[in-house]
């Protein structure tokens, strides 16, 4: 895990131009955003287009030699949308469009697992020196639309949690509804022993007006300067 940290830290600081690459709408497609645009350019991934099942099992496999450890059931997914809609016999993009279409209210814990524990952890302990904790951060706690901004605009440039330094980027999340967003956010104030800020929880709604906003993740860490 620490290799993929160190291998995820030196990409970030070098490129956040990924959040600009869009990939073919389908089943999975967020976990792919959520596993692979850490680290990658999806463009890398876009452009790989084409090859057989056997060669993108073996692509993530590749990745285990950088500590690449997905979450339970992940790692199925991720091959079941790379094979489908980037193998060499892709669905027409009528289909695609509409496959992914959400069914049920999303679930904060099982987004927090899929999208964000790889890098912050489980238990929201971070990795020290690459990417900051979720237990315990103040930045929760400053400002009720920190984290919306976060989650949907990225954030880039040095900071300090809990007396430690961080000089990375996360790129943004825009790509998740702004139910799965709120939900998310709503599930990281409450977990953990976090405390929700004060202005009461937070909702589509309120991703909705902040997605609106046109934010640079270096104006996200301009704005968490005037948080705190």
């Amino acid at each position: 895990m620490i290799a993929r940290a160190a291998f995820c830290a030196a990409w970030l600081a070098a490129s956040t131009a990924a959040a600009d690459v869009e990939l073919p709408k389908g089943p999975g497609v967020d976990v792919v955003y959520a596993q692979c645009r850490t680290c990658h350019d999806l463009q890398y991934v876009r452009d790989a287009k084409g090859l057989l099942p056997a060669q993108w099992k073996a692509v993530i496999a590749s990745m285990r030699d950088y500590g690449y450890s997905p979450p339970p059931g992940v790692e199925a997914q991720l091959l079941a949308y790379l094979t489908t809609y980037l193998g060499p016999d892709p669905p027409p993009a009528a289909t695609a469009a509409t496959a992914g279409a959400a069914t049920a209210a999303p679930d904060g814990a099982t987004l927090y697992a899929s999208n964000c524990s790889a890098c912050h952890g489980p238990e929201g302990r971070g990795q020290p020196g690459y990417f900051p904790p979720l237990a315990g951060n103040p930045d929760l706690e400053a400002d009720r639309l920190l984290p919306v901004l976060v989650v949907l605009h990225g954030l880039a440039g040095p900071i300090d949690v809990a007396g430690k330094h961080y000089d990375g980027a996360m790129p943004p999340f825009n790509h998740l509804a702004d139910a799965d967003i709120a939900a998310i956010v709503t599930y990281v104030h409450g977990a953990w022993s976090n405390k929700a800020p004060a202005g009461g929880a937070v909702d589509a709604a309120t991703v909705a007006a902040q997605r609106s906003r046109a934010m640079t993740p270096a104006d996200v860490l301009a704005y968490r300067s005037h948080a705190k």
